[in-house]
């Protein structure tokens, strides 16, 4: 029986060692379940319309077939936080920008949050309301997106099916560091997109900003909901 249940996207894109979709990625047991029909374009482009009853679907699967919680492998399904939680019994998290307030939380009151993410100009204001980053948030954080990359971005998208990891790094750090650049004031970056976590620790690394994903996300997810390991302890 798996601790987690992940709702997969109906896509077939590369997943290394990181990726949320890579059952290597977790040292617990992880169970997936693929939502037809939801495909990269419609989640992120168009805000995964018509797609609750498919993600439902799937994340009720794997809630029934054991899973102390559900994640998803996009954090567009963000949009969808409200109503997919009040549909399951167990926790829902559907996306690392749930970390987003916490973060803000963490830093002082002048530095910004930057949330990374394969495509900014599809990122909404609806997507962080969803999560809890409403108006009095939304000033402290910045969206950089990577829509522009010459690689990542045609692999993500599926348009190219072969993943050089280290040209991926390359540009995903580079996006990092040119919005340092321009905004001195980001104390720390969120990572949008579940494929992001294998570029994590170089974005930390070559900022110098603490760094939270899709992984993290998870983490915290099963420390709070995964069956006790030791005495004295309790499950949600």
């Amino acid at each position: 029986m798996a601790d987690i249940g992940i709702v997969m996207l109906d896509n077939r894109i590369p997943r290394p060692a990181g990726d949320v979709g890579n059952p290597a990625s977790f040292d617990f047991p992880v169970a997936m379940a693929v939502a037809p029909g939801a495909g990269t374009r419609q989640v992120v482009e168009r805000s995964a319309e018509g797609l609750l009853p498919a993600l439902t679907a799937a994340a009720t699967g794997l809630q029934d077939a054991g899973a102390a919680a559900v994640t998803t492998c996009c954090g567009f399904l963000a949009v969808h936080q409200p109503e997919l939680a009040d549909a399951l019994r167990v926790p829902v998290a559907t996306s690392s920008l749930l970390q987003v307030p916490l973060v803000l939380q963490t830093l002082r009151h002048n530095q910004r949050c930057c949330v990374l993410t394969v495509n900014a100009s599809t990122l909404t204001d609806a997507h962080l309301q969803a999560v809890g980053v409403g108006r009095a948030l939304r000033d402290r954080v910045h969206l950089a997106g990577l829509e522009h990359t010459e690689h990542l971005f045609h692999v993500l998208t599926g348009d190219d099916e072969t993943l050089d990891v280290a040209r991926a790094e390359a540009e995903v750090v580079a996006a990092a560091q040119a919005v340092l650049g321009e905004h001195p004031d980001i104390g720390a970056f969120v990572l949008e997109c579940t494929n992001l976590p294998p570029y994590s620790a170089a974005i930390k690394a070559a900022t110098g900003r603490p760094v939270w994903d899709a992984l993290t996300l998870i983490r915290w997810l099963h420390g709070g909901c995964a069956e006790p390991t030791a005495p004295g302890t309790r499950s949600c």
